[in-house]
């Protein structure tokens, strides 16, 4: 009978340890089943067409009217005696009206610069030069205008959009989740060949290279630390965009004449100018020239840009 007991004991105990076996194993396999289940991912962007990216980043650059910046640069290079540290301030104005001005630590202004479409008006008080020209020959002023060359791409990146020209040739292709675009003109020597790498989820501008007639690269510009400016506007559909800029521009041209780092300190979107905003006296009368600048009186300043004038030393 003892024996018969633990018979059924030990029965028992097999039944109980393999109900439990069972149960552990519905356990784990349910367990394994939620584990092993992928995670949601969010959609991928819709395949684009290069005129449909410009056409979104255009209506994206139309979002900025006017800009204010101030930042620090720190400039080195074959072209640069040691080290350079210098603030600068920017002022933009849709579509191709911008003013650089930089500053020694010490407040004594480096240069103040005007750029009107593809021209140049520059003031360098250290050098007592005022010049002018086409921003395509500024690379020639020695010392100074590769620099600045770099300092303006840094500075503007796509801040317009993309400006691409009709006669354009694009190429459009996806690299490690960005669009690249390649701008290509098709008449050498009117512009620079670039190509740009675009985030795909939030179309910001993640780098730029510029590149010579053979296609290699002459320089590159990293764009960082984006955040939002001011507020919101609204396209031309109605849909409110919000308006980001980078905070941290590194760039460098491939033979070392010059590197640069940016780092911006403030920037505000779409602020109300004045025409002494671009450095025209407050006795300064308005001259009708409309369709230059919305502000009229800005003319009188970029007047050395008109034909004709033979007191600037020029490049052309």
């Amino acid at each position: 009978m003892q024996c018969l007991a633990n018979m059924k004991r030990t029965h028992n105990a097999v039944h109980a340890s393999a109900v439990l076996g069972l149960a552990a194993w519905f356990i784990l396999s349910a367990g394994c089943a939620r584990v092993s289940r992928p995670p949601s991912l969010p959609p991928s962007p819709a395949a684009l067409s290069a005129e449909e990216l410009v056409a979104r980043l255009e209506e994206r650059g139309a979002a900025i009217q006017t800009l204010k910046a101030q930042f620090s640069i720190e400039a080195t290079g074959k072209d640069i005696k040691g080290t350079q540290r210098m603030e600068a301030a920017m002022i933009y104005q849709r579509p191709n009206l911008v003013r650089l001005r930089t500053f020694a630590r010490i407040g004594l202004p480096i240069f103040d610069l005007i750029l009107i479409n593809d021209r140049y008006q520059i003031k360098i008080p250290m050098q007592g030069k005022f010049l002018t020209g086409r921003v395509a020959d500024l690379d020639r002023q020695e010392g100074l205008g590769p620099s600045i060359l770099l300092g303006l791409q840094a500075t503007l990146g796509n801040l317009n959009g993309t400006t691409v020209l009709p006669t354009d040739h694009l190429r459009l292709r996806e690299a490690e989740g960005l669009y690249v675009l390649e701008v290509i003109p098709s008449e050498e020597g009117v512009a620079v060949a670039r190509r740009l790498w675009f985030d795909q989820g939030t179309l910001e501008l993640v780098r730029e290279e510029l590149l010579d007639s053979s296609g290699q690269t002459l320089a590159t510009v990293l764009f960082q630390d984006y955040r939002p400016v001011g507020s919101t506007a609204s396209n031309t559909k109605g849909q409110t965009v919000a308006i980001v800029r980078p905070y941290l521009v590194r760039a460098e041209n491939t033979n070392g004449r010059a590197k640069l780092v940016l780092t911006f300190r403030e920037i505000v979107s779409n602020p109300s100018l004045s025409p002494q905003d671009w450095g025209v006296p407050e006795n300064e009368p308005l001259a009708g020239f409309p369709r230059l600048s919305s502000h009229a009186g800005v003319v009188s300043f970029l007047r050395p840009f008109l034909a004709g004038n033979r007191f600037m030393q020029t490049d052309n």
